[in-house]
């Protein structure tokens, strides 16, 4: 297609985003700081680079899906960084979810090289990575947008422009406050109804029907809660608390209480305090399940 794509971070989201780049007949060169999932993406016909700076220099377009703004800030500014390798009039789209203070921190720093910076975080998990229908936030200049619709549309079936660099961030994390309240919402009345002896199946059905239904109840409870699956290589519990501090962190820059968010960030804490800070973070209901003895477990 005529254009070079670069991929920085091959995890549970970054390596079937770049697959389904690789899927759309881009060609992309990636890295990671593991040499396996590399190493798997060549033989899907990747090519490689050894360092972010390598990567950089390459390619036109740059994308980086990583897990924390330290992260971020080290693969782009650090030693051997994109910044030391990329060239004038290159873009580089972040869609990690990081603080929005430091996607404009990297903007600021790769404008100094006429680099171009989008922040397009995404939502709805692993399976929409690998089913290329992932939500995409986006902000940035709008020109710049437009001109790289066509890369995210690759990875995402609902692509929005939301403003300015940082303005996708600040969507996601909004995002990510209303999901984490959500599904701590939802955990504390399916125990409730259990306990107080209505099956879960048929809870969770009648619930679907009514203004209670939500997204979180169809997919995270209805697909994992109630199958018990509360793996170890979905979206864990160090994640969302991860996301809830910069939820807070941007509550208190922009002086805007969040009690709810303060609450659930607790909730997590106590869920990661009970050993479980690496499990599918909807494993919150364990908490109430252990002191009322009832599980949410469907039968079907």
């Amino acid at each position: 297609m005529g254009r070079e794509i670069g991929f920085i971070g091959l995890g549970a989201m970054g390596k079937p985003m770049a697959m389904n780049l690789v899927k759309k007949n881009y060609s992309v060169t990636v890295f990671d700081l593991r040499p396996e999932p590399v190493s798997e993406m060549a033989k899907l016909g990747t090519k490689t680079a050894s360092s972010s700076k390598e990567v950089a220099s390459r390619c036109d377009v740059v994308i980086t899906m990583l897990v924390s703004s330290p992260h971020v800030e080290a693969a782009v500014l650090g030693k051997d960084g994109v910044v030391e390798g990329i060239r004038s009039g290159s873009v580089l789209i972040d869609m990690s979810t990081i603080a929005p203070g430091m996607t404009k921190k990297v903007g600021a720093e790769l404008a100094k090289k006429n680099v171009e910076m989008l922040d397009a975080p995404v939502a709805r998990g692993v399976k929409a990575a690998t089913e290329g229908t992932l939500a995409i936030f986006v902000g940035g200049k709008k020109e710049v947008f437009e001109k790289n619709q066509g890369i995210l549309n690759a990875m995402g079936t609902d692509v929005s422009y939301v403003g300015g660099l940082g303005c996708g961030e600040v969507v996601k994390l909004v995002n990510q406050l209303i999901l984490s309240v959500n599904v701590a919402t939802i955990a504390e009345g399916l125990v409730l109804g259990v306990k107080g002896g209505v099956e879960p199946d048929v809870l969770v059905e009648v619930l679907g029907k009514g203004s209670s239904n939500s997204f979180a109840l169809q997919n995270h409870f209805k697909n994992f809660v109630m199958k018990g699956n509360f793996g170890e290589n979905i979206f864990p519990t160090d994640y969302i608390l991860k996301d809830l501090g910069l939820i807070l962190e941007t509550g208190k820059e922009q002086k805007v209480p969040l009690m709810l968010s303060a609450l659930a960030n607790q909730l997590y804490e106590f869920t990661r305090a009970s050993g479980w800070s690496k499990n599918y973070f909807p494993v919150v209901v364990r908490l109430l399940e252990k002191v009322t003895g009832v599980e949410v477990r469907g039968r079907k």
